[in-house]
């Protein structure tokens, strides 16, 4: 979104074998749930077979918790891409609103964690209508599928 790359997902299989190993054993030392743990990995696995759709968090460089990723905005991106949480007032602010608390549970300053909120939120201004033209509202299978993450990552 707006101009952010990243290429952590270009890496080698090997490479991304290991990052996916690192992101369970960082979520399980952090108190996660394997519910919810297996919710990152879902995000993970799908941009290691479409790296090409993984932008990381746009405009700020600073909360990665491993190397070249922040597993928070892998989990952001895979929200809005998969269910189409960009095209529903409601459910934009639920992803952002997780994006926040997923940044505060991993230990990031409140500041980090809800400044990005505050700036997703107003953003959606903008991006909400835009996402609609381009990709059509957010279907109701989108949006169940959406609001079960959401509870388990609110546990």
């Amino acid at each position: 979104m707006f101009g952010s790359e990243n290429h952590y997902f270009t890496q080698s299989a090997l490479k991304l074998q290991i990052g996916r190993v690192n992101v369970s054993d960082l979520l399980g030392a952090k108190g996660y749930s394997q519910e919810c743990i297996d919710l990152y990995l879902k995000a993970f696995d799908y941009f290691t077979t479409n790296p090409d759709k993984f932008d990381g968090a746009t405009l700020v460089k600073d909360l990665c918790d491993l190397p070249g990723l922040d597993i928070d905005a892998m989990l952001h991106d895979y929200h809005y891409i998969n269910y189409n949480v960009g095209s529903s007032f409601a459910m934009k602010w639920k992803s952002d609103f997780l994006y926040g608390k997923g940044n505060e549970r991993k230990g990031k300053s409140l500041y980090a964690s809800y400044s990005r909120f505050a700036g997703l939120t107003l953003s959606g201004l903008f991006f909400i209508p835009f996402a609609i033209i381009k990709r059509g509202k957010m279907s109701k299978e989108q949006k169940e599928k959406f609001l079960q993450d959401y509870k388990i990552l609110l546990k």
